[in-house]
């Protein structure tokens, strides 16, 4: 009898240990984008590695469109801890450190791949790690697009060709400078309904990345893009430290295993994915306007203000850009 009480107390041992050993930890991972798009392909990679090298004992429940938490209150939401993983836009973290408006310094990069590498770099990177002060980790960043002038009507080669425009910006208080100072006047927009403001003339313009523009058939509505780079299109990943802390050693370590392939990934199809978006809308009926290195220098001279209007840390960054593009 003392045997089998034995026997029944090491089954239930046994069979206790196997459902902790099969327990998922799963982690709530929102975004605002649909499934399309180049920041939602790169989460599903994520997801799916994760997987993969937790041999399913972490799972990332993804949450497109929006669906858990809008897109302005994503950092918030994950500060608190109320979802766990965020990507959002870059511009959404300046609030906490007005260093991340340097992706939106209008004509500061020569290009998107100088824009990239600026952004992956050790600029990126410094920004990334400083967010650990907010009740949050950062553990990655994410490519999107190069953002243009877009516009309908007479094109835009030179800056006083902006002249009496109205042109939807992001929030951002550079891009909107950036705007004013060719004598244009920038308009607060949300995404979904800029098609319509641009249908029905509200605005002529906008400030967008070339990605979004295809995507949403904005060339339904718009004639030209102007390749005077504006801002660059990137997301911050994030997770909630107190959450990250609960993670065992083996879930760390795929997390960021994951996020390694999920960051190779989209370095390596962000440059031909905008390709991609601009030959849609070129197809599409847009004129894409080129301007020379005399031209551009018009424009950045007109920039100049806004780099000058910028806080000394942004200053700071802005100055270490130029000198190493050799500006």
């Amino acid at each position: 009898m003392k045997a089998l009480r034995y026997f029944v107390a090491a089954l239930g041992s046994l069979l206790v240990s196997g459902a902790m050993a099969s327990e998922v930890v799963a982690l709530k991972f929102p975004h605002d984008l649909p499934e399309n798009t180049i920041k939602a392909r790169t989460i599903k990679l994520f997801a799916e590695k994760v997987d993969e090298y937790s041999n399913g004992t972490l799972r990332i429940d993804v949450y497109p469109g929006a669906q858990l938490v809008s897109s302005k209150d994503e950092i918030r939401a994950a500060i608190r801890g109320q979802v766990d993983i965020v990507a959002p836009l870059t511009s959404y973290y300046v609030p906490l450190d007005d260093r991340w408006e340097i992706f939106n310094q209008p004509g500061l990069f020569n290009s998107f791949e100088h824009s990239i590498k600026v952004f992956e770099g050790e600029i990126g990177q410094t920004l990334l790690k400083d967010l650990d002060q907010f009740k949050v980790r950062g553990i990655g960043l994410w490519n999107d697009g190069p953002g243009y002038i877009y516009t309908s009507g007479e094109p835009v080669v030179k800056p006083e060709d902006m002249a009496g425009r109205k042109v939807r910006v992001t929030p951002s208080a550079p891009l909107e400078e950036g705007v004013r100072v060719v004598g244009a006047s920038p308009v607060s927009i949300q995404a979904p309904d800029v098609y319509l403001a641009l249908q029905q003339g509200l605005v002529n313009g906008a400030i967008t990345t070339v990605t979004l523009a295809a995507s949403a058939r904005w060339y339904e509505v718009l004639t030209g893009m102007t390749r005077v780079l504006q801002q660059h299109g990137g997301y911050a990943v994030v997770i909630n430290q107190a959450r990250w802390d609960k993670l065992s050693e083996d879930h760390r370590n795929a997390l960021m295993k994951a996020m390694a392939d999920a960051q190779k990934w989209n370095h390596d199809v962000s440059v031909s994915n905008s390709a991609a978006a601009e030959k849609t809308l070129v197809d599409n009926g847009v004129v894409i306007q080129e301007v020379d290195g005399q031209v551009l220098a018009q424009w950045r001279d007109k920039y100049k203000s806004v780099y000058e209007s910028q806080s000394e840390p942004v200053r700071k960054l802005i100055a270490e850009i130029q000198s190493a593009a050799g500006q």
